[in-house]
């Protein structure tokens, strides 16, 4: 099965580097294996996962739509009939499709079962009149979700899962009286052991994205309760982002760890440009002349102590500058809260500056790695803040008519100057490669 021959590669991915340091195996004969293996397995080709993605989209889609059309014509048992039955068809077929080798129609099928799943959910509590509790259908969900990507397993199941879980906290969160809502973490949890054994990549991200908007949300409430401000919820998103991003410096030092640590510092480098870019906006600051409060700075000190251990780290074990530089950054932004008044201007000039030159270093160290997703992030981060500096300055100065003619001279040939050089340093990267 094409599920078991990926699990294979992957124990091989791990393994052959461990019995080469002990003298088990010759390094060009590892080689030789790994490259076998990974030859025998099937091609995956985009459209045809993104044509049977759809497709189960579209059956979901018309099965409720088919009962809801029928709805009253139907009897409990007959409405219970139609939804087991189609539950069990479409495992059946998802059964028979990995046996002869489509994984992805299988997949389809899988996501498919996981949507009619919680069709029936819905369908049930309507038929038995139940009372209606969102949170606790959802996690009901969310749980079948999870039992499909672990029995079969199947990453798309544990996509939509994660999606579930995401959604499920959202709802049950703000109602509940826990300050942290803790039992997301097990649940959510739940779900990286196949994620991990079967290096999934895609659910790792979707997996990633929805801790931090756990990290996010548990953060707000707290900070919104004791009134903080725009400003301090940013400075301490970034430090946390800054820590994220040394633990996937430290990850990808790991030889094992290493396929894991490119989407969390991916995810970390967004998250640091996003919240570095707003802080930088006076229009965050409403008032400049208010004096930041230095508890969230001592606050933020805690995550940036541990991006910064995590840099020098992966510093020592020769990796680059760029969690480094996001520690430096932050901490600047951080420690701007608390200037003097009459100094605050000035500081956000320098901030400015300072981020101008951080995201060309960026670009430099995305060439430097080879990072195609690091040069175009700092080259699109590069190009709005430019554009944004353009409009905090003159907007006031010039008369409309040549401050938009300007602008719009300014776009094309920042636009112009910006894609020229990104393609010369991509089209280096893959001459590299």
């Amino acid at each position: 099965m094409p599920v078991l021959r990926q699990y294979y590669v992957n124990r091989l991915n791990d393994d052959l580097p461990r019995w080469v340091e002990r003298g088990w195996i010759r390094l060009h004969d590892a080689e030789a294996v790994l490259a076998d293996a990974r030859s025998s397995q099937p091609s995956r080709a985009k459209t045809p996962n993104l044509l049977a993605l759809l497709g189960a989209v579209l059956i979901a889609v018309g099965a409720l739509l088919f009962l809801a059309a029928n709805w009253e014509g139907l009897g409990r048992l007959s409405k219970l009939a139609i939804l087991f039955g189609a539950l069990w068809a479409v495992h059946g077929m998802a059964w028979a499709s990995l046996r002869a080798g489509m994984e992805q129609i299988a997949e389809a099928l899988l996501l498919l079962g996981v949507l009619l799943f919680g069709a029936g959910i819905l369908l049930i509590g309507q038929i038995y009149h139940l009372s209606a509790d969102p949170p606790a259908g959802v996690l009901l969900w969310a749980l079948g979700a999870i039992l499909a990507a672990w029995a079969w397993p199947s990453q798309w199941a544990a996509c939509a899962a994660l999606a579930l879980v995401t959604v499920w906290f959202s709802l049950a969160a703000p109602d509940s009286s826990l300050r942290v809502y803790l039992p997301f973490l097990p649940v959510w949890a739940a779900l990286l052991p196949p994620i991990v054994r079967m290096r999934w990549m895609t659910a790792y991200t979707v997996a990633l994205a929805s801790l931090a908007w756990f990290i996010l949300a548990t953060l707000f409430a707290p900070l919104s309760a004791t009134g903080a401000s725009e400003a301090d919820m940013l400075r301490l998103g970034s430090a946390i982002a800054v820590a994220l991003l040394g633990v996937g410096e430290v990850l990808a030092a790991s030889r094992r760890a290493a396929d894991f640590a490119t989407p969390l510092e991916r995810l970390a480098l967004i998250g640091v440009v996003a919240g570095v870019s707003l802080l930088a906006m006076p229009v965050v600051r409403f008032d400049l002349s208010e004096v930041g409060q230095g508890f969230w700075a001592e606050v933020a000190a805690v995550p940036l102590l541990l991006g910064a251990a995590g840099a020098a780290v992966a510093w020592r074990r020769g990796g680059g500058p760029l969690a480094a530089g996001a520690v430096a950054l932050v901490a600047a932004f951080t420690a701007e809260a608390l200037v003097p008044t009459g100094w605050r201007a000035v500081s956000l000039i320098t901030l400015n500056v300072a981020l101008v030159a951080a995201l060309i270093g960026m670009i430099a160290e995305g060439y430097r790695r080879d990072d195609r997703f690091i040069v175009n992030l700092g080259f699109l981060s590069f190009a709005l803040t430019v554009l944004r500096l353009y409009f905090d300055t003159f907007w006031l100065l010039f008369d409309r008519s040549l401050f938009f003619m300007l602008g719009g001279l300014l776009v094309i040939g920042l636009g112009w100057l910006l894609e020229r050089k990104r393609r010369d340093l991509v089209g280096g990267l893959g001459d590299a490669a």
